[in-house]
C-alpha cells in the first residue's frame, strides 16, 4: 500500500429512476428535488459508524469506512456495514410511504414517488484521503471503480451489488442467492461482481406499507407549503441544502 493511502470499504446508495424523475416541467422538478432530499436524508440518518459520509451526489449518497490496520479489521468493517444495508432500504421505503401518504399535489413528481427504488454498490480497495479545508475527499482508482459501477448491465432497478473484494470477505448476504456478473469498461477493464435481488419482505417494503397510517390534513398542507416555499426560494437562488447529521462523522 502506498504512503498516504488506506484500505477502505466504499458504499454508494443510489436512487433508481432519478433521471426520469427530474425530466419534468418546472413545478414537478421543484417537488421532485424535495422528495429526493427527504429520501436521501432518510438513508443518511440510518447510517452509523464506521461509515462516514463523504459526499452527496445528486441522487446518491457516498459513504466510506477506512481501515488503517490489517485485513482482519477490514473484514470486521464489512461485516458491520452489512448489518446497516437492510436499514437503508427500510428507511427509504418508510420515508417513501410517508411521502405518498402526504400526497396533496397531483404533479408528476408527487404522484410518481412510489416508482423510485434503491440500489446499493459496495466496493473495497485502496484510497487516498485528502483534507480540503473542512472537507474530506477520496482519491484513487477504486473510487472510480465504485462510481463507474453505478452504470451497469443489471436488468433491475433495485439490488445490492458487491465487487469481488467485498464478496470474498463477506461470503454471504442474508442467505440470498448471488448472481455473478462482469462489466467491461474501456478505461478500467473487466470488473467482476455479484448481485443480490432482495425480496420485498427482507427490505421492509411490505411492512412499510402495512404500517403506514393515514395522516392528518394539516400534515399534508404543511408538506405542500414546504414544497412551494422551498421551490420559490430555490428559484430565487437564496436557499442551500443543509442537513443535520451529527451522528455520522464527516471529517
Amino acid at each position: 500500500m502506498q504512503a498516504g493511502t488506506c484500505h477502505a470499504l466504499l458504499v454508494l446508495a443510489d436512487i433508481s429512476g432519478f433521471t426520469k424523475f427530474m425530466k419534468l416541467h418546472t413545478i414537478s422538478v421543484t417537488h421532485a428535488k424535495q422528495i429526493i432530499v427527504k429520501l436521501l436524508e432518510a438513508i443518511i440518518k440510518t447510517a452509523m459508524p464506521p461509515l462516514k459520509l463523504i459526499e452527496l451526489e445528486g441522487d446518491a449518497v457516498f459513504f466510506y469506512a477506512a481501515c488503517y490496520k490489517d485485513e482482519t479489521e477490514l473484514e470486521q468493517l464489512i461485516a458491520t456495514v452489512k448489518t446497516q444495508i437492510l436499514g437503508f432500504f427500510r428507511s427509504f421505503y418508510q420515508e417513501m410511504c410517508a411521502l405518498s401518504e402526504l400526497q396533496l399535489c397531483l404533479c408528476e413528481a408527487c404522484i410518481g414517488v412510489n416508482n423510485l427504488r434503491l440500489k446499493i454498490i459496495l466496493h473495497a480497495g485502496e484510497v487516498a484521503v485528502e483534507q480540503i479545508q473542512s472537507f474530506e475527499k477520496l482519491f484513487g482508482i477504486d473510487v472510480i471503480v465504485a462510481h463507474r459501477l453505478l452504470k451497469n448491465s443489471v436488468p433491475a432497478k433495485e439490488y445490492i451489488l458487491m465487487t469481488t473484494p467485498v464478496y470474498q470477505r463477506l461470503g454471504d448476504f442474508h442467505a440470498l442467492k448471488p448472481e455473478t456478473r462482469r462489466e467491461n469498461y474501456a478505461d478500467l477493464g473487466k470488473i467482476d461482481y455479484v448481485v443480490f435481488y432482495p425480496p420485498a419482505e427482507l427490505i421492509g417494503v411490505t411492512g412499510a406499507y402495512d404500517q403506514s397510517v393515514r395522516v392528518q390534513a394539516a400534515s399534508r398542507w404543511r408538506w405542500y407549503l414546504r414544497l412551494d416555499v422551498i421551490g420559490f426560494l430555490d428559484m430565487l437562488g437564496i436557499r442551500k441544502l443543509r442537513g443535520n447529521f451529527q451522528h455520522l462523522p464527516q471529517k
